[in-house]
């Protein structure tokens, strides 16, 4: 998996896009997750590197 420059993974990994406006990749859990949907947990305390999907 490379990464571009956005800090993004290339591709990214799969998920559901439920068109939130929060949804995020964590790259310390190499996940895409979304605080309003279920099974969202708080994966680590690097909030500052969670890098939104929509703008």
């Amino acid at each position: 998996m490379s990464m571009i420059m956005n800090g993004l993974p290339d591709p990214l990994p799969e998920f559901f896009d439920c068109g939130c406006a929060d949804i995020y990749y964590c790259p310390r859990s190499r996940e895409v997750e979304c605080p309003r949907r279920s099974g969202f947990d708080v994966c680590c305390d690097a909030l500052d590197q969670h890098i939104l999907l929509h703008a």
